[in-house]
């Protein structure tokens, strides 16, 4: 068969063709993937405070004289509003695909959220008022499938640990991390098996309450370098020796091992108050390092001291005997930034939730002023390039992994009220409008490398009127699950 001279060159033509189509799809991607490694950053910073909202931040700016002055007010920091609302709010995976579907009425919805209708409902055991007070109390995500949502991208049911609504793991952020070469770490003011280091740590478990072997896999999985909290067996909420030790947060295999300094993690086990403060400053700090501080349930939270009807901030002593935010966090960067190859921290205030759960407004702003000062010791590690960590190769990311029903004083009839400031060094007006969280948004503040990414995910607007000419919303928003998107620098938001 004779080939014909003109069927021969269009058949070389479409080759060529072809040819440049496919040099420029390997150009524009290579372009791509330059740009998404340009936005991604060295380290990556997350620090959470357990349970804040928007009236969490006022109370303790009012109190503390700094309303819109804390150091995530600055210039520098991107702010933005977040959706933290659960796959679904029961406490079990479900097989199949009705396992992994979205419960249409816990999506965050501003007309649900800010709906002023009085009801005579009771949600909690306190009273739902308004149609919208119910709606968030019952819609209410947990400490666990929320930060699910940031380090894997996906949405979950409340007291999952990184797995999907099928009960099957998730790959996480800090997984990724620790497989790019980074050192990764986790750091709270409660017990380190708890919902939130857990899930930021790397762990998998189908509920948060095994908090046993949660532990057991945060010690022995190979991915956390340094783990510091409390949920020490041997002492009490005051830091007095139990007589006989309590493993319900760590396995007695496990503790025997670190105190001994044989635990096949290789960790080097901390309890002293000097020796955090020490890890912060040593010039050759141990590669890996768990610091479980002489308290269980949390380091300042649960001290014994004034009921919370009548507690104002610091009216009980402080304990002295446990380190505090701030030096926990020091100390991790201290371990951490060692690797050249970057880290991913998550810095917890995890006693802000607790004293919220009890209405305990005094120890609500003695928490979250500990939170803010860690924030600050971050930002002035940064400023300093300390390690050459600085924000040209650093993104942190301050936020809430929920909220909680706080309000103004007069809550009960005036919807959605805010606090009512009566000055420095006094306790804003306020009214609990439930023990538990809510689904409403939370703000978030990031700086650094990469920052700017919020922005583009940030698609949705908070606004709603009720018809009686009041008018609500926080502004733009973005998805908990877009936090992963930023923190892989993937771009692609929802």
């Amino acid at each position: 068969m004779k080939i014909r001279p003109s069927c021969f060159a269009g058949r070389g033509r479409v080759l060529l063709i072809a040819g440049l189509v496919s040099t420029i799809a390997t150009i524009a991607v290579s372009t791509a993937q330059a740009a998404e490694n340009a936005a991604r950053a060295k380290s990556i910073i997350l620090m959470i405070s357990d349970g804040t909202g928007s009236n969490t931040i006022a109370a303790t700016g009012i109190y503390a004289g700094k309303l819109g002055k804390q150091i995530f007010d600055g210039p520098d920091w991107t702010k933005l509003y977040v959706s933290t609302y659960p796959l679904r709010t029961e406490e079990t995976p479900v097989a199949g695909p009705a396992g992994l579907a979205q419960d249409p009425d816990a999506v965050y919805d501003p007309a649900k959220n800010w709906d002023t209708t009085p009801v005579t409902t009771t949600t909690g055991g306190t009273p739902d008022r308004f149609a919208g007070y119910r709606w968030t109390k019952r819609t209410a995500p947990d400490s666990a499938n929320t930060i699910v949502a940031a380090v894997t991208g996906r949405k979950t049911y409340n007291n999952a640990v990184n797995v999907d609504g099928n009960g099957r793991n998730l790959v996480t952020f800090a997984e990724i991390a620790q497989r790019a070469g980074k050192s990764v770490g986790v750091v709270t003011t409660v017990q380190f098996a708890d919902a939130t280091p857990s899930v930021s740590g790397g762990a998998h478990n189908v509920s948060r309450d095994n908090r046993t072997a949660v532990a057991a896999e945060m010690l022995n999985a190979g991915v956390l370098t340094v783990i510091m909290g409390t949920g020490n067996p041997d002492y009490d909420n005051d830091g007095a020796r139990r007589l006989a030790p309590s493993y319900s947060w760590i396995a007695v295999n496990d503790w025997t091992a670190l105190k001994a300094g044989t635990h096949s993690g290789r960790f080097k086990l901390i309890e002293d108050t000097a020796d955090f403060s020490a890890l912060a400053t040593a010039t050759t700090p141990p590669a890996k390092v768990v610091g479980i501080a002489r308290s269980f349930d949390g380091t300042q939270a649960y001290r014994a001291g004034a009921m919370p009807a009548s507690e104002t901030p610091f009216s009980v002593p402080r304990r002295t005997d446990v380190p505090s935010l701030k030096t926990m966090a020091l100390g991790a960067l201290n371990v951490l930034d060692n690797d050249a190859d970057g880290m991913f921290l998550m810095i917890e205030g995890g006693g802000v939730d607790r004293a919220m759960h009890a209405n305990n407004m005094g120890r609500v702003i003695e928490e979250k002023m500990e939170f803010d000062e860690a924030v600050e010791a971050v930002s002035a590690y940064l400023d300093a390039n300390t390690a050459g960590n600085n924000w040209s190769n650093t993104l942190v990311i301050v936020t809430g992994d929920h909220d909680h029903l706080l309000l103004g004083p007069d809550s009960d009839t005036v919807p959605y009220q805010d606090l009512s400031d009566r000055g420095a060094g006094r306790v804003p007006g306020y009214k609990w409008q439930h023990t538990g969280h809510s689904n409403q948004l939370v703000p978030l503040y990031a700086r650094g490398l990469g920052a700017n990414l919020f922005l583009t995910c940030a698609n949705q607007r908070d606004s709603f009127s009720d018809g009686n000419g009041r008018s609500f919303g926080r502004g733009d928003y973005l998805d908990q699950t877009e936090i992963f998107a930023v923190m892989t620098a993937n771009g692609r938001c929802s």
